[in-house]
């Protein structure tokens, strides 16, 4: 639901609200087709509340947009020192096929996130594991401390996206749950707008105060 529309409709149901609460005319008018100040109010709490709605939404939408920023700013940062240690890896065991094959880095890559993953951990875990192929790196300027960190920085990489995932689906649920109030309210408005067409018939002004057309 476009957010410009809803809040067009939101100004007009407003306009409408205010119009007929502060119009003792008005308010006898539509009291005569049961329009009560009781329901028009109900109107109104139920207007206060999509726009307490809609604020909640933008707000879950801008720590999602944050959250998926961080995670590829840092997944780009990840990536990259993998892909260093990949080629480095390449380098250094040229003459070693199997050493190449047990760190995952021949072949296809995946392009998924959770590929990548699962690859990325493959290739840290079982150079930790192998103390000969790790003896071969520290001429590269790989330690076992340097790979512990790059380990925990793939693992990073996967808790910032499981938080991006639950922020996306919470804004999800605002935009849902909004959406849903917005509807109630405009099937308040429907007939609200129905009636005053009918108790304000003979009166085009009074119709006009509250923002609507006479038909």
């Amino acid at each position: 639901m476009d957010k410009r529309s809803i809040a067009a409709k939101l100004h007009r149901i407003e306009i409408a609200i205010l119009g007929a609460l502060n119009s003792p005319e008005i308010l006898e008018k539509l009291k005569a087709y049961g329009i009560t100040i009781e329901r028009i109010n109900n109107g109104k709490q139920l207007w206060d509340y999509v726009n307490h709605l809609m604020a909640i939404q933008v707000k879950e939408y801008g720590k999602q947009y944050a959250a998926t920023d961080e995670q590829e700013k840092f997944l780009t940062l990840t990536y990259a020192q993998y892909m260093i240690l990949v080629k480095v890896s390449r380098v250094a065991f040229k003459k070693q096929p199997n050493i190449l094959a047990s760190l995952g880095i021949t072949g296809m890559r995946s392009r998924s996130l959770s590929g990548w993953l699962r690859r990325a951990r493959i290739l840290y875990i079982n150079l930790m594991e192998m103390p000969d192929a790790l003896e071969m790196l520290v001429v590269y300027g790989y330690t076992v401390e340097r790979l512990q960190k790059e380990l925990q920085d793939v693992e990073e990489v996967e808790n910032l996206h499981i938080k991006q995932l639950s922020g996306k689906s919470t804004a999800q649920q605002s935009t849902q749950k909004r959406d849903e109030a917005f509807d109630e309210l405009c099937d308040w408005f429907s007939d609200f707008r129905a009636i005053a067409r009918i108790a304000l018939y003979d009166d085009p002004q009074l119709l006009e105060a509250l923002g609507i057309v006479k038909k």
